[in-house]
């Protein structure tokens, strides 16, 4: 029975455009997010003794790595299972999805008696997942569950239950997993985040586990990018000429040049093109490099992360930054180089 009030519908017996349309979508959206709010409500202390469990499980008094949290379901529970595993193990705890019925006929050796078994059913009755259970507290494997029926019968042999609020889906019929798949997922999230919390899971961590792609690629340190893609730093010594400067500019295609001590190396300045358009006058031939150089130039350590260098040129609103190792130049880091290597 649809426990909702109806949508204006048109002649065809549709929902009707326009406003009404949008009016209707914000009324989901209302339900659904009074759905997570009763999850809040619902929130109680096996949420410490889940996490106290992972930890004993996952990791020893040391930090060094034990066990792994698998996570298993099926349906929409699966699906749910897949996500947070994946965002558990990116996250620091190792972690992987195992399908309940795949476990069934063969895959249940995936996991050993160091493991721990998130499992996620609404109504804690899922066939599938009894194979699971059986074999669980046959091995000794302690069991989290996460379900909307505390009392049922895979929850009474789970060693901490995490209770889901019983709520109306927004399906029309109240009967595709909606409203209550969307607190599955904020319920595992959460216990993700909180984890990561308790084990200081920082920025560096985080990019360790994610090299690929852009985001991988802005949390990468300086020092990897470098090593993928320096070339020859364009420098001049302070003692060049301006026709020198403006040659080595052209030829760096990077806007600009480091200015070093010629027997030492050590930064002096740096000449952007905007320094040679701020510099031009009558006299300009006759000036050196030292005459117009930014003497301040930004730099960034070669451990830093790229994301912090990026950061640091919106924030100034410069296009290029020094990169430096110790007290050497190694690169320079250009805006156009890094919108067409995918890090912008």
């Amino acid at each position: 029975m649809n426990r909702y009030s109806e949508p204006e519908k048109d002649a065809k017996g549709r929902t009707a455009s326009g406003a009404a349309l949008v009016d209707y979508a914000r009324s989901i959206l209302a339900k659904e997010i009074a759905g997570m709010e009763k999850l809040g409500e619902t929130l109680d202390g096996a949420m410490e003794e889940a996490l106290l469990l992972i930890e004993s499980r996952v990791t020893n008094d040391a930090g060094a790595r034990r066990g792994r949290l698998i996570v298993t379901g099926v349906g929409k529970s699966g699906l749910i299972g897949a996500k947070l595993a994946s965002t558990f193990a990116s996250t620091g705890t190792p972690s992987f999805y195992l399908h309940a019925g795949e476990a069934a006929h063969g895959d249940l050796g995936m996991i050993a008696e160091e493991d721990l078994v998130l499992w996620i059913s609404r109504s804690g009755d899922s066939r599938e997942l009894f194979a699971v259970s059986d074999y669980c507290r046959s091995a000794g494997v302690p069991m989290i569950a996460i379900t909307a029926k505390p009392h049922s019968a895979l929850a009474r042999v789970a060693t901490t239950v995490l209770s889901l609020p019983d709520v109306d889906e927004v399906c029309p019929n109240n009967l595709a997993p909606t409203t209550s798949a969307l607190i599955m997922l904020a319920l595992g999230d959460i216990l993700a985040v909180l984890l990561m919390e308790r084990r200081s899971f920082a920025v560096v961590d985080f990019a360790q586990l994610h090299p690929g792609g852009k985001l991988g690629r802005r949390l990468a340190t300086i020092r990897r990018y470098v090593e993928e893609h320096s070339g020859e730093v364009p420098s001049v010594s302070p003692g060049t000429t301006i026709g020198e400067v403006i040659s080595a500019v052209a030829d760096g295609r990077k806007g600009c040049v480091v200015v070093l001590e010629p027997e030492t190396g050590a930064l002096c300045g740096i000449i952007t093109e905007g320094d040679l358009r701020r510099a031009y006058d009558a006299d300009m031939f006759s000036k050196r490099a030292a005459d117009i150089m930014s003497s301040s130039p930004v730099t960034v350590a070669a451990n830093d992360l790229i994301r912090d260098a990026l950061d640091l040129m919106t924030e100034r609103r410069i296009a290029n930054v020094i990169v430096l190792d110790g007290t050497t130049v190694v690169e320079i880091l250009d805006t156009k180089d890094l919108m067409q290597r995918g890090y912008l």
